[in-house]
């Protein structure tokens, strides 16, 4: 029979992650699991269906409401998406 997790268990809130944030390097790495990413000038968010908060934890959801529609259509469970979010205009 398949263990059951505790039911005191909750779900995990953005309260509780913080956002990866990148570090600056003036040359790539030679070894090891590196990603490289280029640097936009946005807001870094944690975004769940419900709401978006910036890395200090501003409540963004009014600034950025098409987040929490758009991750709406994710597979069912509990999400919480991490991203640099950025305008082009």
């Amino acid at each position: 029979m398949p263990r059951r997790p505790p039911l005191e268990l909750e779900a995990l809130q953005l309260e509780h992650v913080k956002p990866m944030l990148a570090t600056a390097s003036k040359a790539l790495p030679r070894a090891g699991a590196w990603h490289v990413e280029f640097k936009y000038d946005g807001y870094r968010v944690l975004a769940t269906r419900d709401q978006v908060r910036t890395r200090g934890g501003a409540d963004a959801t009014a600034w950025f409401p098409e987040l929490p529609g758009a991750l709406a259509g994710l597979a069912a469970g509990h999400h919480i998406i991490d991203g640099e979010v950025c305008s082009v205009g």
